[in-house]
């Protein structure tokens, strides 16, 4: 089978779709084609996994009124044109999205070609694109059971959580061997920062300051800072009496997950699933220009297993963060939801395969 896969921008998109292609390949002798652009995280991700890349020119549909309309516009005629040319010439078999508006345009193609469609949707609350998208689709899976309450489908939905990277995945329980690599102590405390894929000039800000009103003798630090403040922060960290780990970007995330006690991040659908499946407390600040504010829904849902806070921009200062981080660590420690319900994200990926390529369903699924 030949599989059109749609999915670009941030790790949010990319990164559970290269889990379910990493599991095509693995089932058959399939070919998979990606569809992205040059200046997202697949340009430089997917293509060294291996899988060939479709680039076309589009943009966000970014919904302000002003000139750049124009450009977006005419950006995504030329790409909605680039993947026609795509459709024809391979004559995929199925078509897989992920969201975003290559979703919208590769979905189109889909139906006017009658392609058999498939959709993943990561955030609880679903994009514009998925919402259009999932009326044309054979089968969407959701990784959250509350996501069925915002779409207009009957019968063609399955839960089967976001599919998780196997090398994160790998590190589960291997705390000891993690901080280890990191060059961390085993008798302190492990703070997480992580902003997502670019990193949050705000959550490296507003934790520097948080730092006055910490214990400084009982913690450490692995940060994630982004490349824009990785410098500045990689100067701080050097004075610091205690260990403090800094990095642009961090490949092995599980790594990073392993050894942390208590996290800072964002609210992307990979990093509230990824928190959720190492059972790590953390204090989450949705980013606020999220389309749609999805992040505030994803972090809602942390939330309600018992496993974060949640605080806007605005509410955040570095007094109430240092309060919250020692509250965390001292908190009885345990994870608040059966086994069963993580094995869900572990083998999300494989059932949305086996789905795909019309495979019998194996346990788990």
């Amino acid at each position: 089978m030949r599989v059109f896969i749609a999915a670009g921008g941030t790790g949010g998109h990319v990164f559970p779709s290269l889990c379910v292609a990493k599991k095509l390949r693995e089932l058959g002798d399939h070919e998979v084609f990606f569809l992205g652009t040059r200046r997202g995280l697949e340009a430089r991700v997917i293509a060294s996994c291996g899988f060939p890349v479709l680039y076309v020119s589009a943009r966000g549909w970014d919904r302000r009124i002003g000139l750049h309309m124009f450009r977006m516009l005419g950006e995504n005629f030329l790409g909605f044109c680039a993947m026609g040319w795509y459709f024809l010439r391979y004559r995929p078999q199925a078509f897989f999205a992920m969201g975003s508006y290559l979703s919208l345009l590769g979905g189109l193609w889909a139906k006017i070609l009658r392609v058999p469609i498939y959709l993943h949707e990561q955030n609880v609350y679903p994009g514009l694109a998925n919402r259009v998208v999932a009326r044309w689709a054979r089968k969407v899976f959701l990784s959250f059971e509350e996501t069925k309450e915002y779409l207009r489908t009957r019968g063609r939905v399955e839960v089967t959580g976001n599919p998780l990277r196997e090398e994160v995945m790998a590190w589960e329980g291997r705390k000891e061997e993690a901080c280890a690599l990191l060059g961390l102590s085993r008798s302190k405390k492990t703070l997480l920062v992580a902003g997502g894929s670019r990193g949050s000039s705000f959550l490296n800000r507003v934790f520097l300051e948080a730092l006055d009103f910490l214990p400084r003798e009982t913690i450490q630090v692995v940060h994630i800072a982004g490349a824009e403040d990785f410098a500045s922060i990689a100067e701080y960290a050097e004075k610091q009496p205690f260990p403090y780990r800094v990095f642009p970007f961090l490949d092995s995330m599980g790594m990073a997950y392993a050894a942390a006690d208590v996290a800072l991040c964002r609210a992307g659908a990979n990093t509230v699933t990824e928190l959720f499946f190492f059972g790590i407390p953390s204090i989450l600040v949705p980013y606020r220009e999220a389309t749609e504010n999805h992040q505030w829904y994803n972090a809602q849902w942390l939330a309600k297993q018992g496993l974060a806070v949640v605080f806007s921009e605005e509410e955040l200062q570095a007094p109430l963060l240092a309060r919250e981080f020692l509250r965390l660590l001292n908190r009885p420690s345990g994870f608040p939801e059966s086994e069963s319900h993580r094995m869900q994200f572990r083998n999300s990926a494989a059932c949305i395969a086996r789905e795909i390529l019309d495979l019998p369903g194996e346990e788990g699924c």
